[in-house]
């Protein structure tokens, strides 16, 4: 036994958590119930609180204490809302969970929950509260609790007020303390307890009308009404179904065990549970769609009675319950009914993985063409959005960091270069778009953050591109561009080459070098500040961006990963789609917009990895319209003057000047070095830029002194006979000087 000092702990400890459960989990909102259905008791839940219009219907006007409205109406309803229905539940876990407990029935109870509740929210709660305090009374203690004159008519007030909460809410309130002390009264031959609780709920009904109600005449018609409504919905409005035989048959059994028990164990219960389970039957199969949430969910609250003794005959009857509940709830009691089945998984396994992973994402989808391309070899997905290999069933063999803004380390990076170069190495990837690009236009190298995909992890896709091959590109999910990669015949590490350093700041725009062939990126060495390392230990990084400035005088600018930047910033050509071709860079700049993180200045070095497939794009230009400019050839390779056939190995040094017109000191703001073969097909290399005084004294213009230029062209990839010649932009236009042919043997 407990002692009597503790007597209320488990009750008072049970109701406040679940109070507070339920509490924190309420939030109502604004939402149109009524939209595109024929509730249009929604919109008058509030009604009490404005005009003079009654809200009289089977929904109370206080329904909204139940958080059944449309919109709360103030901060002040919204509050007793919420805790009017946290109260409740509480009241009713309380009464359950201690009883239980007491019965050494807690374990069937839980049973209960996982198999019908699933929820603290139990709607049935509202109405079966009634039956809480009932049983309570009976088996709290050895001896059944006797209230006072009062509180039996405190009970019937509460009743009455229950209705205008919901009408068959009191209806049953009335039905389980007029059934109990009607019990009562023929047992002990005494009415008096059964006429105050009867006295109370009319005070309760009547008292509480006159508040809630603006016409006292509506005291009777809500009555009427609600009667009339109770019984045209059991007539009228209901659906053309014939109900199975086992549902008979199951709900015959329940009614059978609760008497079973009342009649062994409480046959004082008697009466009670024989009316609420007539009611429930009545209100879960009136219009039989409702059976589940009137009828099969309250049968087993009112079961839990047969937990609160603590018998084995008790607890065997609700086993049993719960057996007829269990095969009502999970077997369609017409067709097409609803049915929950707790027992039974969310999963459809009948059917394999693969198909359920596909199905799962069926808009990823790819063209028929490139699935059987793939087959069943190994591919990835890179940078991510492996949702594509699992909805077309693909045999899916990833790097070890298998999105690619997880590779945040050089270290992790490196892990990824090994697995593309290594032997292992899946036969094709998916190449997806980033995350910014949102249809067939965009760019699919822009990633998270405003960051350049490319730079996400600068070792990975190095590798990727010297060892695999575009084979097809294609339209994706939401037509966003893709391309797939097969891997080449040989397997090719990483490699770069250094061609400078130099020391840089933040802030500053600095000339992109000429690199010819392949992919130029930029190694800073980036040093954080004692505040930076704190910063970073302590909080969080910066934000480091990388701008770059094109030919056209267009600036980009993409954030950039800080760690992984020693690896190499991709620098030019800059691509912006899976040709793999893009304008050069013309320079590049550093930037962050905190003090004190970095250092300003760092070294910085310039390199080149040799990826063949990159190339820069062919500028656009009038070939009817050639311009005779003013320039030179000077030398090749160290050779001055310039060779009538130059011969070139590994690299092509040119020096020279160039100018529109001398004469009239107008030079090129940016010039070029082509190579043009023997078919016709022209690239163009960067130059950096010389003082050329002795041009501006021989034209007596001193601004054709900086005509001058330079350029180193990697011919790595290049092979065969070609024709130097010289170009240049002025006003965003390139003009081409046809005048300058010299040839070139590269080796």
């Amino acid at each position: 036994m407990i002692s009597t000092p503790r007597r209320y702990e488990i009750e008072c400890l049970t109701f406040g958590i679940v109070f507070i459960a339920v509490l924190s989990q309420l939030h109502f909102s604004t939402n149109p119930g009524s939209t595109g259905n024929v509730e249009q008791w929604l919109n008058l839940t509030n009604a009490v609180f404005y005009g003079k219009q009654d809200f009289l219907f089977s929904y109370g006007p206080l329904i909204w204490l139940t958080g059944a409205a449309t919109s709360t109406y103030s901060l002040v309803t919204y509050w007793t809302s919420a805790i009017f229905i946290a109260t409740v539940q509480a009241f009713f876990w309380a009464v359950l969970f201690s009883l239980s407990f007491r019965g050494r029935g807690y374990l069937l109870l839980a049973l209960a929950y996982f198999l019908f509740f699933s929820s603290l929210l139990l709607p049935c709660a509202y109405f079966l509260w009634p039956l809480a305090i009932v049983a309570y009374f009976e088996f709290s203690q050895p001896i059944p609790i006797k209230l006072k004159g009062r509180w039996l008519v405190a009970l019937g007030v509460i009743a009455g007020f229950s209705m205008y909460v919901r009408f068959f809410y009191g209806t049953l309130a009335a039905a389980t303390f007029g059934s109990y002390y009607l019990s009562r009264a023929i047992t002990e031959r005494n009415p008096r307890e059964l006429l105050l609780v009867a006295a109370g709920t009319v005070i309760g009904y009547i008292a509480f009308g006159l508040i809630i109600l603006h016409q006292s005449a509506d005291l009777i018609n809500y009555f009427v009404i609600n009667s009339e409504l109770s019984f045209g919905n059991s007539v009228d409005m209901t659906m053309d179904v014939i109900n199975t035989q086992g549902t008979f048959v199951a709900a015959g059994l329940v009614w059978l065990f609760l008497n079973i028990f009342a009649l062994r164990r409480r046959m004082i219960l008697f009466l009670t549970v024989n009316a609420l389970f007539v009611l429930l039957l009545k209100l879960g199969f009136s219009r039989t769609d409702h059976y589940l949430g009137y009828f099969v969910i309250p049968a087993v609250a009112t079961a839990c009675i047969m937990l609160f003794d603590g018998s084995r005959q008790g607890k065997m009857l609700f086993l049993c319950t719960l057996g007829a509940l269990y095969y009502v709830s999970v077997n369609p009691i017409y067709p097409g009914a609803v049915t929950v089945n707790s027992l039974a998984p969310g999963v459809d396994f009948s059917k394999p993985y693969q198909q359920r992973m596909a199905e799962a994402y069926a808009q990823f989808k790819l063209p028929d063409s490139v699935v059987q391309k793939i087959g069943n070899t190994a591919i990835d997905v890179y940078p991510y959005n492996n949702e594509y290999a699992f909805a077309n069933k693909l045999n899916y063999v990833h790097r070890p960091l298998f999105q690619n803004y997880m590779t945040l380390t050089p270290k992790l990076d490196a892990m990824n270069q090994k697995f593309f170069e290594g032997a292992n190495r899946p036969r094709f990837v998916l190449w997806t778009s980033g995350i910014a690009c949102g249809g067939k236009d965009c760019n699919p190298f822009k990633g998270f953050d405003d960051k350049y995909a490319l730079n996400e992890d600068p070792l990975t896709v190095s590798a990727l591109l010297l060892n695999y091959h575009i084979v097809d590109t294609f339209a994706a999910r939401n037509g966003i561009p893709a391309a797939l990669l097969q891997e080449n015949a040989t397997h090719t590490p990483y490699v770069e080459r250094t061609i400078s350093s130099q020391p840089m700041r933040l802030g500053q725009w600095y000339p992109v070098l000429a690199q010819g062939s392949g992919v130029l990126k930029l190694q800073p060495h980036l040093k954080f500040t004692l505040a930076g390392r704190i910063r970073n230990l302590l909080f969080r990084g910066a934000v480091l961006n990388v701008r770059y400035r094109l030919e056209s005088g267009d600036v980009h600018q993409f954030r950039t990963n800080i760690l992984n930047s020693p690896s190499g910033i991709w620098v030019s050509p800059l691509l912006a789609d899976f040709h793999l071709q893009g304008p050069r860079v013309e320079s590049v700049m550093l930037t962050t917009t905190s003090t004190g993180y970095f250092q300003p200045e760092f070294k910085a070095d310039w390199v080149v990895v040799p990826v063949n497939a990159v190339q820069p794009a062919q500028v656009q230009f009038d070939p009817a319209q050639p311009v005779t400019c003013d320039g030179s050839l000077d030398a090749a390779n160290g050779q001055s003057p310039m060779p009538s056939h130059v011969e070139a190995s590994g690299a092509l040094k040119l020096r020279g000047w160039l100018a529109l017109s001398a004469k009239d000191g107008i030079r090129f703001r940016r010039t070029l070095v082509s190579l043009t073969d023997s078919k016709g097909g022209r690239r163009f290399f960067e130059t950096s830029g010389l003082d050329r005084p002795d041009v501006a004294a021989v034209y007596g213009n001193d601004a054709v002194g900086s005509s001058g230029f330079e350029s180193q062209i990697d011919t790595a990839g290049l092979h065969g006979t070609y024709q130097i010649g010289l170009a240049g932009f002025y006003d965003d236009r390139l003009f081409v000087c046809p005048q300058f042919k010299a040839p070139v043997s590269i080796h």
